[in-house]
């Protein structure tokens, strides 16, 4: 919680950096590179952990304990990234979904993960075998392009993409959240274009449908899909942190989707643990749009109704999800009994006491 505030942030990450999970090529060398620029650059220092901390693989546990005992953040969405051409586990395993699940069900919700560009059956049998290891899992988590050979894929695709939203559907699946925007790396821009979630949004009306890193590129077109359609939102991650040093940008992002959306379509989330969830979530607390921003986009300010739709709100509604049940399941466990006894801990204070202590981080 900050303040009255349940916060859900929806994709958090447990990356495996090391050495030996980079696939040999040039592209995922270049895509670690910027993964610690956006650590290093984008984050103040008292935010910041070494680079020897940060090209490790960071485990399950120290998400959790970093996620529940430093930051207000409740409930979390564990995702299995299938960037497999650039890492052999692909950043993000299913085995970590697995063990979330298993240990704090209570505290996460899971997104299970396939590569379209596979091919149609691999990705129906891989989306079927991870259900069934995770039936409760709530999204699922696609990435638009592979490399060593470059290829991609498109979320109107009729032949490969319509069979797999339907699948998913029907095993249960509430929301697809798609990586656009931010090239992984040294890699072609076309790919991460918003243009294709419109047709997948019109042929599914039932699933929901996440634009991941929302406004960082493509923000015009971002804002009037989701202001067309009643199944598309826009997701925060990385975008959010933009509160750190470069509040203008953020809020011209913020202003022109609630110009064409409102505040009902915007979804917080961060990608912690590469970015720190408790200064964040109190500088979008703290946040107002400047008068310049009320009269250029013609919306009022902000209310602390708003920020408790994006902080978690909005998200409980398109996964169904009770509020007030979810704040009951967690309201004595292991996380809540610390933080009522000890307060919120320093930021990252569980991964250097990981790191100090020598231990390893790999879950």
């Amino acid at each position: 919680m900050i303040g009255d505030i349940f916060v859900i942030n929806p994709t958090v990450h447990a990356y495996n950096l090391r050495d030996d999970n980079l696939r040999d090529n040039e592209v995922s060398r270049g895509f670690r590179k910027t993964l610690w620029g956006l650590h290093s650059m984008w984050n103040p220092p008292e935010y910041q952990v070494t680079r020897e901390m940060y090209y490790s693989d960071w485990s399950a546990e120290l998400l959790a304990r970093t996620l529940f005992l430093e930051s207000g953040v409740d409930l979390a969405g564990n995702q299995n990234l299938r960037l497999d051409s650039w890492f052999h586990d692909g950043l993000c395993s299913h085995e970590k979904n697995l063990e979330v699940a298993e240990r704090w069900p209570d505290r996460f919700v899971t997104y299970v993960g396939v590569d379209p560009t596979a091919g149609l059956d691999v990705c129906l049998r891989e989306l079927r075998e991870q259900m069934a290891q995770l039936p409760r899992s709530i999204g699922l988590k696609l990435y638009p392009d592979q490399v060593q050979p470059l290829r991609s894929w498109r979320m109107d695709d009729p032949s490969l993409a319509y069979p797999l939203f339907e699948a998913a559907q029907e095993l249960g699946i509430r929301t697809i959240a798609v990586h656009k925007a931010v090239p992984n790396g040294p890699v072609p821009m076309n790919p991460y274009r918003v243009d294709d979630v419109d047709g997948a949004a019109i042929h599914f009306p039932d699933l929901n449908f996440e634009i991941v890193h929302s406004g960082l590129a493509f923000a015009d077109e971002t804002a009037h899909a989701i202001g067309r359609f009643p199944n598309v939102y826009a997701n925060l991650e990385i975008t959010s942190l933009l509160l750190h040093k470069r509040r203008g940008f953020f809020e011209e992002i913020l202003g022109l989707f609630m110009m064409w959306a409102g505040t009902r379509k915007i979804i917080y989330s961060d990608g912690s643990l590469f970015c720190h969830s408790q200064p964040l979530l109190e500088r979008l607390v703290e946040f107002e749009l400047s008068e310049r921003a009320l009269d250029k986009f013609g919306v009022e300010q902000l209310t602390m109704t708003d920020k408790a739709l994006i902080l978690g709100g909005n998200y409980a509604r398109i996964v169904g999800l009770d509020i007030e049940q979810a704040k009951a399941r967690i309201a004595d466990d292991e996380f809540s009994r610390a933080v009522r006894e000890h307060g919120l801990a320093e930021p990252y204070s569980n991964w250097r006491a990981v790191a100090g202590a020598g231990q390893a981080v790999a879950g």
